[in-house]
C-alpha cells in the first residue's frame, strides 16, 4: 500500500474514557464527529464511540447525519449549525436528528416542514456569547425560546453556546462568555421555560474549565490526540553528486554527494507543499529532512550517511517510531496552522485502517 493513515481504536476509546472521568455522572458526552471525524473516518469511530454509551454526538451537514444513520448509529445527533438547503430538512426529521438553530427564518420553514412531516422538529437554541459568527444575542434568547415553545411543531431539547478562546493563555474573555451564558440559563430558569440540555464547553474548556460544563459537554479535538499515524512508503533511492537541483523549482541543490529517497506522498495526499523545505519524516526511528518540494504525488527526502534505506521501507509522516514523533501538532506550526487542519487535509485517496 503506497500511503495510509492507520487509525487506533484502541487509543480513541482511551481518550473516550479518560476524559468521561473528568466529568460528573450526570453530564452528557457529545463526541464531535465531523469533517469525517476530522479525517479519521466518522462511520468507523463513531461505532467505536457508541460502544462506549457516548450520549450524542455532533456533525457540520445534514450528509454527515445521514451517514451515521445510514452506518446503522442510533445515538441521539446534533447538526451543530443550521442547514443552508432547506429541502433536505426531510430526511433530517426522517432521521431523528436534532437541529441547531438561531433564526427566525429557518424556525418557519421548519416548521412547515415539520408540519407537513407530522412530527416535531427537535432542536437546541445557539446562543452568541461571543465568538460573533452565529446564534441570536442573548438579549434576544427570551423571544426566540417563546416563539419555539409555542409552537407544536419545535421541541426545544437545548441551548448552547461556543467558546471562542477556551485554549488561550488569558482565561478573561473565556469567563466572559461564561458568565454571559450563565445570566441566559438564569433568565430562563426564572421565566420556567424546561430546557432539558445546557452546553458550551468544547474540548478545550471541558478540560480547563469544569464549571462550564452543565449538563453536556462537546468534545472534538480531545478525542483524536494520538489516534493516527500518517504512513507511507520509498518507492526510489538514488544518489546525487553536488550541485544537483532537486524537484520542482529547482529550489534545493545538494550541497555534496548526497543520498535521496523518493515517498509516495504528495500534497494530493493531504502532505502539505508548505512542508517543502522544512519538514521531516521517520525512516526507521530516523529524522530524515525533506529536500526540494512537496509535489502532487512524491516527496524527496535526505538519507543521513549511516542509515541503510531500500525500496519499499516504511516511512512516518506522523506518529512515532522508537523514541522520535512527528506530531500533527509540530506540522501545524511548520506550516502556520493548527492541528485540526493538518488532520482534517488528509485527503480521500488515503485508505484508513483500524487498528
Amino acid at each position: 500500500m503506497r500511503t495510509s493513515l492507520v487509525v487506533n481504536t484502541s487509543r480513541f476509546r482511551h481518550n473516550i474514557r479518560s476524559i468521561r472521568e473528568q466529568l460528573a455522572p450526570q453530564t452528557l458526552f457529545l463526541a464531535v464527529v465531523k469533517a469525517d471525524a476530522y479525517g479519521h473516518g466518522a462511520a468507523e469511530l463513531a461505532k467505536v464511540a457508541e460502544d462506549e454509551k457516548v450520549d450524542y454526538f455532533g456533525v457540520a451537514t445534514v450528509d454527515e447525519a445521514v451517514e451515521l444513520r445510514e452506518t446503522g448509529i442510533v445515538t441521539p445527533i446534533l447538526m451543530l449549525t443550521e442547514p443552508t438547503d432547506v429541502d433536505r430538512v426531510q430526511a433530517v426529521l426522517y432521521y431523528n436528528i436534532t437541529l441547531s438553530v438561531y433564526t427566525q427564518s429557518f424556525l418557519a420553514d421548519l416548521s412547515k416542514m415539520a408540519a407537513k412531516f407530522g412530527k416535531p422538529a427537535r432542536v437546541h437554541l445557539k446562543v452568541d456569547t461571543g465568538m460573533s459568527r452565529v446564534g441570536v444575542d442573548p438579549d434576544d434568547v427570551l423571544p426566540m425560546v417563546d416563539l419555539i415553545s409555542r409552537n407544536p411543531y419545535l421541541q426545544l431539547e437545548g441551548v448552547f453556546s461556543h467558546f471562542s478562546d477556551a485554549d488561550g493563555t488569558d482565561d478573561t474573555y473565556s469567563r466572559l462568555q461564561m458568565d454571559r451564558f450563565k445570566k441566559v440559563t438564569i433568565s430562563l430558569k426564572r421565566h420556567h421555560y424546561n430546557v432539558a440540555i445546557y452546553h458550551i464547553a468544547n474540548s478545550a474548556a471541558t478540560l480547563r474549565y469544569p464549571e462550564s460544563h452543565y449538563n453536556m459537554v462537546r468534545v472534538g479535538i480531545a478525542l483524536y490526540k494520538g489516534v493516527l499515524t500518517f504512513a507511507t512508503r520509498v518507492i526510489h533511492v538514488k544518489t546525487l553528486p553536488a550541485d544537483t537541483p532537486i524537484g520542482y523549482g529547482k529550489t534545493y541543490i545538494t550541497p555534496n554527494a548526497m543520498r535521496i529517497a523518493v515517498l509516495s506522498v504528495g500534497y494530493a495526499d493531504g502532505y502539505s507543499r508548505l512542508l517543502s523545505g522544512k519538514g521531516e519524516v521517520l525512516i526507521h526511528g530516523r529524522r530524515c529532512p525533506l529536500v526540494g518540494r512537496v509535489c502532487m504525488d512524491m516527496t524527496t527526502v535526505a538519507i543521513p550517511d549511516d542509515l541503510v534505506v531500500n525500496q519499499g521501507d516504511a516511512v512516518t509522516l506522523i506518529g512515532a517510531e522508537g523514541d522520535e514523533l512527528i506530531s500533527a501538532e509540530s506540522i501545524a506550526n511548520r506550516t502556520q496552522t493548527i492541528d485540526y487542519e493538518v488532520m482534517c487535509s488528509i485527503g480521500k485517496r488515503v485508505p484508513r485502517l483500524y487498528r
